[in-house]
């Protein structure tokens, strides 16, 4: 069961089942009386049962259901015997009401009360059974259509950060000091310059053929942010370290969205001054589930432009997964991110 029911739905339903009971009940009744009166007080003793079991089930569902994740099953367990118990409870009502009102005994006269009253409560059961099976599609389908509504925001977003890693290699100023420093490179150390050109070539190779992937194992990942960072060690030289420690077993068993490590790379490179004096540290690490990437807090004077949608591109795609949020903290010296890591 959700967590947001579909009320609308429900409501629309429930005065549909009320009517369309009460409507077959008068047709049925019509066959054996045909005293106008008498069919329509039971027309409308129909619509009364069905419309207040009907709502009352959904509220319901909202005490029970609608607001307790843990403990489920027992959840469940407790709705179906509470609305079975107040569904006796509003046939009593109604009964009392209709004999109130009409003046007449409901089981008639004559008639075995016992045996009445045990088939009444029998008819009611199979009525409230009707009303929960056809609740229960309503608030099925509605979980199937917000779960393909998810899965397509979960492409969507798939999309925008394969658009998003594309932009960023065709972007100019990318380009620009890639081959400003192969150019340089070339001239002064001809080793580092075709090491470089390597890390380029298998950056954009993974950038452009794995657009459509939505996880990666972390061993990709890594492989991925450790071309870029290794092309960002060349330019920078001792002006940048970094460190990777995360045990074997995690690299090469669990997973992470891809193209989620080196966004937040680039942003630790992209927000804080990395000189000889004062350089730069990434570390990368992973505890308690998440996988951390911590960086020294040197901030820039002068900031670089930025959209934003970096981190909060990979929030949306960690909630349409399912996981955890990723978490964001900082010091007086460190600025580290956190995001879950998956088991697929």
């Amino acid at each position: 069961m959700p967590n947001d029911l579909p009320l609308k739905n429900l409501k629309r339903l429930n005065w549909m089942i009320s009517f369309m009971t009460a409507l077959l009940a008068f047709i049925f009744l019509s066959t054996v009386t045909h005293d106008i009166y008498t069919l329509s007080l039971r027309f409308l003793q129909v619509i009364l049962f069905m419309s207040a079991q009907s709502f009352a089930n959904v509220f319901l569902l909202k005490i029970f259901i609608s607001k307790s994740q843990p403990g489920l099953l027992y959840s469940k367990i407790k709705f179906y015997v509470s609305s079975y118990i107040t569904t006796i409870a509003i046939w009593l009502c109604v009964r009392a009401l209709y004999s109130y009102g009409t003046g007449m005994r409901w089981e008639g006269e004559g008639a075995n009360v016992v045996q009445a009253y045990c088939l009444a409560i029998v008819a009611i059961f199979v009525l409230n059974t009707l009303i929960l099976t056809l609740q229960n599609l309503v608030i099925l389908q509605h979980n199937k259509a917000q779960s393909e509504i998810e899965n397509l925001q979960l492409q969507a977003n798939i999309s925008e950060t394969a658009n998003l890693l594309l932009r960023q290699q065709i972007h100019p100023h990318f380009l620009f000091n890639a081959l400003n420093t192969i150019k340089s490179l070339y001239k002064q150390d001809l080793q580092q310059g075709e090491d470089y050109l390597v890390h380029l070539a298998n950056f954009l190779r993974v950038s452009i053929s794995n657009h459509t992937t939505k996880n990666t194992l972390i061993k990709n990942e890594l492989e991925f942010c450790l071309d870029y960072l290794k092309m960002q060690k060349i330019r920078f030289g001792i002006a940048l370290d970094y460190s990777i420690i995360i045990p074997e077993e995690i690299i090469k068993n669990k997973y992470l969205p891809f193209f989620s490590l080196q966004p937040l790379v680039e942003n630790a490179l992209k927000h804080n001054d990395l000189t000889e004096e004062y350089p730069i540290l990434i570390i990368i690490t992973e505890e308690n589930g998440y996988l951390l990437v911590a960086n020294n807090i040197q901030p820039r004077n002068y900031k670089e432009t930025s959209t934003g949608q970096g981190l909060s591109n990979l929030a949306e795609r960690y909630r349409l997964l399912g996981a955890e949020e990723i978490r964001i903290w900082s010091d007086s010296f460190f600025f580290t991110v956190g995001i879950k890591i998956l088991d697929k």
